[in-house]
């Protein structure tokens, strides 16, 4: 495999993908990361059958002063928390962490990815498609996951989710598209000679 010269369409199709790549993977990681410390923080610091004592629920007057928030602010914040944690099924917090922790991973290196791609590497083009599929991949379990956890989690994961999976589509069929003209443009300009 040969790297194009960079006048060519699919230096021009690696360069712009590669930016895409780079910009998304930059919010997929954050994304994701956030998701997992979430997950984690959830669970390990509700206590169990999700009931709070009243010191944990009483918001000392210093902190709600330092925060900007009035008492009944805090008081709403641990209900939304508690209902948060009552609403997922036993297993959901464990599936979206490690898928989170996997999407973090995938994320990050297609960043790297996306960094190649801009440089023209001619490993990078072969890496898009398994790589941007393997989000798509992601995205689609953390759907199932979603939509099997119930109506309160439905309506606060399945846009965003829905969202990131229509994105890494689109990605995976423009790294098989520009592969694809990349093969086919050489061969046109052999047969207009």
């Amino acid at each position: 495999m040969t790297t194009s010269s960079p006048a060519s369409p699919a230096a021009a199709w690696h360069g712009v993908l590669g930016i895409v790549a780079i910009v998304l993977g930059v919010f997929l990681c954050a994304f994701h990361a956030n998701e997992w410390l979430k997950q984690t923080v959830l669970t390990g610091a509700m206590p169990e059958g999700a009931e709070f004592s009243a010191a944990a629920v009483e918001c000392p007057p210093a902190e709600l002063e330092e925060e900007g928030l009035s008492a009944a602010e805090c008081v709403y914040m641990v209900e939304h928390v508690r209902g948060l944690f009552l609403s997922m099924p036993d297993w959901f917090p464990s599936a979206m962490q490690w898928l989170a922790g996997i999407g973090a991973l995938l994320a990050f290196l297609s960043v790297i990815l996306g960094g190649a791609l801009v440089n023209n590497h001619p490993a990078a083009e072969t890496a898009a498609v398994p790589l941007f599929a393997a989000l798509a991949l992601v995205d689609l379990l953390q759907f199932m996951a979603v939509v099997n956890a119930g109506p309160i989690i439905r309506d606060i994961y399945l846009w965003g989710v829905l969202l990131w999976f229509l994105l890494h589509l689109m990605m995976t069929k423009g790294a098989i598209a520009g592969r694809q003209s990349h093969v086919i443009l050489p061969l046109q300009g052999q047969a207009n000679q």
